[in-house]
């Protein structure tokens, strides 16, 4: 097999990748949800599921595509073939116009027309509602890069709220400047307006999804 086939067949079995047991061809919502279940498994299934649903979004996207350039070619044919046979009723008193011809073509091909549009109306709908379900995968990259640093805010805030003010080790004094020993770098205090915004953000993705 080629390189080409290894990645397809690779990327196609990503769909049963699982998180806690749900996998990521089911498109539970809960997979969205950075703040459930366990964020080491989000993390290790992140590009993964970026993989899997973007290569189902372009899919979709090429099957419109194809449908949409079917549709054409599949037009012209036919209003050729309508062109021919209303100027073949022409007359010195009656010379067809371009709306003669539509009508015609429309008349000729209402059912299989019908039937086309609702196909590309349908592979339509697929390609934006991945194209939507991809979107909200990539936001969850953003949301998860921010709920790690929360998270290593908090572990820091924690660890330094132990060890004295103004990062010394009890016991020293204000005056021991010896390096290496009792010292903390200088960190920002926790942003209650960054957890909330996170937070906001992934409320946000479960209500929308």
């Amino acid at each position: 097999m080629s390189l080409i086939e290894n990645v397809k067949n690779a990327i196609d079995g990503m769909g049963q990748v699982d998180l806690s047991g749900i996998k990521l061809e089911s498109a539970d919502v809960r997979l969205l949800d950075v703040g459930s279940m366990d964020l080491d498994r989000h993390v290790a299934m992140q590009p993964a599921a970026i993989a899997y649903f973007g290569a189902m979004k372009k899919e979709a996207n090429r099957r419109l595509a194809m449908l949409k350039r079917n549709y054409e070619r599949w037009k012209q044919k036919q209003w050729a073939v309508a062109k021919i046979s209303v100027l073949s009723g022409s007359t010195a008193q009656w010379k067809p116009t371009q709306a003669d011809i539509e009508s015609r073509f429309v008349a000729d091909n209402e059912i299989e027309i019908e039937r086309q549009e609702k196909q590309i109306d349908k592979a339509q709908e697929e390609a934006d509602t991945l194209d939507s379900w991809y979107e909200a995968w990539r936001q969850k990259s953003f949301a998860l890069q921010e709920h790690i640093s929360i998270t290593n805010d908090e572990r820091w805030n924690s660890k330094t709220s132990i060890t004295g003010e103004e990062g010394k080790d009890f016991g020293r004094g204000s005056g021991d400047s010896e390096p290496g020993r009792g010292e903390q770098h200088e960190r920002l205090p926790l942003s209650s307006a960054r957890v909330q915004a996170v937070r906001d953000m992934m409320e946000k993705r479960r209500k929308g999804a």
